[in-house]
Parts: structure tokens; sequence; C-alpha cells
């Protein structure tokens, strides 16, 4: 399990926001499917991580709500794709998030080759 607390930038629509991002890492444990001998599940792990971002302005919080697959980029230039969860009260300038696969800021991360 990882976190980052800080500044990031987020892409969106072919643009650079400007965010500080509160994030934690974390492995979820899913049924995979049933044992076919004996009924029971079988489970795997899936890393996954999850938290708040806070935009410069609403209507940059906007923006980033509204992109179809917005990635958030790290201060150590790591990348991650994310889906917003709640948009909540836009004018509040914060969005929280989602993100699938390894996170951007752990150990798991894998720096930007660009």
């Amino acid at each position: 399990m990882g976190r980052y607390d800080g500044p990031a930038w987020v892409i969106a629509g072919g643009r650079l926001y400007e965010v500080i991002a509160q994030l934690v890492s974390f492995t979820e444990y899913k049924a995979l499917v049933t044992d076919p001998f004996d009924g029971q599940p079988m489970y795997g792990t899936e890393p996954r991580w999850i938290g708040t971002i806070d935009a410069r302005t609403a209507a940059d919080a906007w923006s980033v709500s509204q992109a179809d697959e917005p990635v958030i980029r790290t201060k150590e230039g790591r990348e991650g794709r994310f889906t917003v969860t709640r948009g909540g009260d836009l004018s509040s300038r914060e969005l929280t998030i989602a993100g699938y696969g390894n996170s951007p800021f752990d150990d798991n991360a894998e720096p930007d080759p660009t």
C-alpha cells in the first residue's frame, strides 16, 4: 500500500490541469471463478488506488470530471488512468477518483518513458 499527497497534473481532453492529490493504493481481492470440484470461490488480486484531487478552479474540476480518459501525472513523472467517481459540488473544486492497475505513486509504479 502506498500514499501520495502533493502536487500533480491531470491530462484531460488534451489539456494539462494542475491539481493537489491525496491518493492511496491497495489490493482488492475478488472472487474470479468458482472451483469446479468443491464449489468454493477462487480469489485473485487486483491493484487499485483511490483518493481526491483538488483542481485550481471550478471550471478545471468540471473539465476533468467530463473527460473520457483522464490521466494523472505525479511530480516524479509517473502516470495512471482514472475515473471520476463522484464530483460532488464542483464549486468546491474537489473530485473523488478511482484508478485501476498499478498506482502512479508506489513501489509498483513505472516511470513515464517519455
